[in-house]
């Protein structure tokens, strides 16, 4: 990976944080649609992040780690509150992981 390239990559790291923190700070307003705006912001931002990884890292397996080390830590409050719809195709990808890969 190319200096440019970690550059833009921890460029991205530090905004997802800064977004992060001001969805902490609206959290508990009266109004969800600040905290909501943030939070798909901090989706794209995640999104883009994780394609930049894929795309720069010369298909190193240890991108996958690094990327698993983004969600511990940056998506640990949404996971744990994770609900999924019955007739939801994800719902249906997690039952397989869990009945086959746990």
């Amino acid at each position: 990976m190319k200096d440019n390239k970690l550059d833009h990559i921890l460029d991205l790291i530090e905004e997802i944080d800064k977004v992060d923190k001001m969805i902490l700070l609206h959290e508990n307003s009266s109004s969800a649609v600040m905290s909501n705006q943030y939070k798909n912001q901090k989706l794209k931002l995640s999104n883009y992040l994780v394609k930049e990884l894929l795309t720069n890292s010369d298909n190193r397996s240890e991108v996958m780690y690094i990327i698993k080390l983004f969600i511990e830590k940056f998506y640990t409050n949404e996971i744990s509150h994770l609900k999924f719809e019955e007739n939801d195709n994800l719902k249906k990808i997690e039952n397989i992981f869990i009945e086959n890969y746990s």
